[in-house]
């Protein structure tokens, strides 16, 4: 009887491990066949829950995630290191290096995509999404929430939306 109970206990109540999300940082961010000047300074990615109110589709049709629900939070620090010798594309003046930043995140299990939403751009302009303004040299850090039905998340890519010196259109 105890061996059925401890057989029991192990199988049913054992809560599976969830192994930590590899971050990685020190890069630029690729942007379309270039590389940019905004420099990846450090990446922190874990499962947690969305700390805003509900998301809708567009239209209001269904919820796509609900306050306090399941997703992956990416937290991502960056730094402009464009220059009034490199400027960024779309530069607001002849000399100015300040930019925009819009970034998203793809999801990954080994080589494997993860099926993921940015629930910061449900609902909302394509361009959108965890955005920064930074003048030259300045850091700033923004989050992603993404939405998953898996919780086997080996590693993440940040993928730039926009990069540039105007606000996107």
């Amino acid at each position: 009887m105890i061996a059925v109970v401890a057989f029991f206990e192990f199988f049913v109540f054992r809560t599976p491990v969830v192994e930590p999300i590899q971050s990685v940082a020190g890069y630029y961010l690729a942007l379309g066949e270039n590389i940019s000047k905004i420099f990846v300074v450090s990446t922190n990615a874990s499962y947690g829950f969305y700390p805003y109110a509900t998301r809708t589709s567009l239209g209001g049709g269904f919820t796509v995630i609900a306050n306090g629900e399941p997703c992956v939070i990416i937290n991502i620090t960056i730094r402009n290191d464009y220059s009034s010798q490199y400027l960024p594309p779309n530069p607001n003046s002849h000399d100015s290096a300040s930019v925009w930043v819009i970034l998203t995140a793809t999801l990954f299990n080994g080589a494997n995509k993860i099926n993921s939403t940015d629930l910061l751009r449900v609902g909302a302009p394509p361009d959108a999404g965890a955005s920064t303004y930074l003048d030259s040299g300045e850091n700033a850090t923004v989050s992603l929430y993404l939405a998953a039905n898996q919780r086997n998340i080996t590693t993440f890519q940040i993928v730039p939306i926009f990069i540039g010196g105007t606000p996107p259109p």
